[in-house]
């Protein structure tokens, strides 16, 4: 009986070691291999000493012995996961800082949402599209904080992601939203999905203002049709005419053939215009280097009133200009200051009626610097006509590339570059253009520029 106790013993020791083993196997690391040795070394031994009868004595001894070192590698072993998940977590909170810090400072608004449509993160241009972003709260509910206009259109397609948990066609979607017929929006939907189990976690949305981009699409649609137009109406003359003058040339009367050839001369001269104000402006807005001189108001504004004072006198258009004598010279750009004033006159002259006055005054005025108390002259070219004026509605958007008036006040029709133009070459010689028009009544355009001291 007492070799078969024994033997039941040793199997229970068996068992129990071999459970024992299994647990310190899924629960410890590297650390446990020697302890592991050191168990099956003391199991053999106690296997051996059942015979002898000393198996009591020899497990009281050395169990003792290996769970002293099995708990020194396991406190030593509890130290390295401690260390390790301390710098895991500071390294987890770097790289969240990081990626909070890059989400923040771009263009785009971002938002993220989670399985109720609650809101985990916004960044700061997502508040500025959707003004009540800015004071919410994480966990506020996303669909509450959003205009009606953009309520309706984007919450069915957020509804059937999360019934669909992410699994849909437009998982990765672009919707463009209209918000009180003033902001265009472009949203991009994107389901969040686990990287493991493929199962939703949230939604992000990344918003983008495109109300500018659409209103310079179509400022540059009109201007290619307003081109188009200006294009198509010259070359059709200058060939008709041209073409009655070589079919007809010998029924065709002296003075016909004339007014044919100015007709065909005008037309080109307007092609010219056209395609001179579109590489100007071009050049302009592109890296513009040029030499300041020293210009004459005296000698140049003269001059370019002259030119225009045929084309004035056809329209019984009354031009003139006057200059104070305290006028001194100026540094500018020549050819830009001569295109500013033409383009300034131009303008008057199309939008002032028969009978009307257009006045170009040159003259100085004092200007307080901040930071001494002395005054600096400066001298204002100011250009008032008596012709339509502009509502207050255009002051804005007069400046604009391709904005063109014409079609309001139904005159004559033009590229919309002359304004802009102007504005450009000012802004190079560091002034900026202002106005004032009351319609009816008429319009002033005027801007500043450095005098030079006259020296003794």
């Amino acid at each position: 009986m007492d070799l078969i106790h024994q033997f039941y013993i040793a199997k229970v020791i068996v068992t129990l070691a071999f459970i024992l083993f299994l647990f310190l196997s899924i629960i410890s690391s590297k650390l446990y291999i020697s302890s592991s040795r050191k168990f099956f070394i003391f199991l053999r031994q106690s296997i051996d000493c059942i015979s002898d009868r000393t198996l009591q004595t020899w497990i009281h001894v050395y169990s003792n012995i290996w769970l002293v070192t099995a708990m020194k590698d396991c406190s030593i072993n509890s130290n390295h996961w401690e260390l390790y998940e301390k710098k895991y977590v500071e390294k987890l909170i770097v790289e969240k800082s990081k990626l909070e810090t890059l989400v923040s400072i771009i263009a785009d608004g971002v938002v993220l949402l989670d399985e109720d449509l609650k809101v985990l993160f916004f960044n700061q241009s997502a508040s500025k599209i959707f003004k009540s972003l800015a004071t919410c709260k994480t966990g506020t509910d996303f669909m509450g904080l959003v205009p009606n206009e953009v309520r309706s259109q984007l919450e069915p397609m957020l509804n059937q992601i999360l019934i669909n948990r992410g699994y849909c066609d437009f998982k990765n979607s672009n919707l463009q939203l209209k918000v009180d017929s003033v902001k265009t929006l472009h949203i991009v939907i994107t389901a969040v999905l686990d990287h493991d189990s493929q199962k939703l976690t949230g939604i992000g949305l990344i918003i983008q203002d495109i109300t500018n981009q659409i209103g310079l699409n179509e400022a540059k649609a009109q201007f290619i049709s307003n081109v188009s137009h200006e294009l198509r109406t010259p070359l059709f003359n200058i060939r008709s005419f041209l073409e009655t003058l070589s079919d007809y040339r010998d029924s065709l009367t002296e003075k016909q053939k004339v007014e044919f050839l100015e007709i065909a001369s005008q037309e080109t001269q307007r092609l010219t215009c056209l395609v001179n104000d579109v590489l100007d402006l071009s050049r302009l807005e592109s890296d513009f280097s040029g030499i300041l001189e020293l210009i004459e108001l005296h000698e140049v504004v003269p001059q370019v009133v002259q030119t225009y004072q045929l084309r004035a006198n056809t329209k019984k258009v009354q031009l003139s200009f006057l200059i104070c004598p305290s006028v001194v010279s100026i540094n500018a750009y020549p050819n830009l200051i001569t295109q500013v004033l033409s383009n300034l006159i131009g303008n008057s002259l199309k939008f002032t009626r028969t009978d009307g006055r257009i006045l170009l005054k040159v003259y100085t005025i004092s200007s307080n610097l901040s930071s001494q108390s002395r005054t600096r002259s400066k001298v204002r070219i100011e250009i008032i006509d008596e012709g339509t004026g502009i509502d207050e509605y255009d002051f804005y958007r007069i400046f604009d590339r391709f904005v063109r008036l014409e079609n309001n006040v139904h005159t004559l029709e033009g590229t919309g570059l002359g304004l802009s133009i102007v504005k450009n070459i000012v802004e190079k010689h560091n002034s900026y253009v202002q106005m004032y028009s009351e319609l009816d009544l008429g319009s002033s355009f005027w801007f500043d520029l450095p005098l030079l001291e006259k020296k003794n």
